[in-house]
């Protein structure tokens, strides 16, 4: 995975799409997503686009592929998450709105409990935070190597920037858990 040093989110996307479609490896996973994507594979598709992106996730375009493939084997909270994230990095609504109100549509979830949201340039803390992040966040506050999916999209619906998403994983007691020496020692005031 390529190391990129960014001073803004817009500069971290921008600069994962031109890393991202420069990279052989990212190049050869997606060709094989087309391919199976075109014959109708949809599980060899959906692992060819998540590798991808487990290269460059910051990478917006083929999140909405990955949402896709999810949708077509009606994994539809695997598809939500895919299509928040394409949403929380720039995706053009028109790409990605119709597909992610389907999914709803098929979880019995109304948009307006958990809106769409999309990239708006602007600082980081206010930024959408998209399954990257979730994933980041949690590995940092709470030590966690991932999430199962209705755990990650929990976030995702309900925490409108990076801040709350933060401050909401700091309430969660996986935060005390994984940082208990710790903080024993700032309220014995040792820190």
């Amino acid at each position: 995975m390529l190391t990129i040093s960014c001073n803004s989110r817009l500069e971290l996307i921008e600069t994962s799409q031109v890393a991202a479609l420069t990279d052989p490896r990212f190049r050869e996973f997606v060709e094989r997503g087309d391919r199976a994507r075109d014959q109708r594979n949809w599980i060899e598709a959906e692992a060819a686009y998540a590798a991808a992106l487990n290269l460059y996730p910051y990478e917006r375009s083929y999140w909405v592929q990955l949402g896709h493939m999810a949708k077509e084997q009606e994994r539809f909270v695997a598809a939500e998450i895919a299509y928040r994230t394409a949403c929380a990095l720039g995706a053009a609504p028109q790409d990605v709105d119709t597909h992610l109100r389907f999914v709803l549509a098929r979880q019995w979830i109304p948009e307006h409990r958990h809106p769409i949201r999309h990239f708006e340039a602007g600082p980081q803390p206010r930024q959408v935070p998209g399954r990257p992040d979730v994933l980041a966040y949690a590995r940092m506050l709470w030590g966690a190597s991932g999430m199962d999916d209705d755990d990650l999209v929990s976030f995702l619906r309900r925490y409108s920037t990076i801040d709350e998403l933060v401050a909401a994983m700091i309430r969660d007691a996986r935060f005390e858990r994984a940082n208990r020496p710790w903080l024993e020692l700032v309220r014995e005031e040792e820190l």
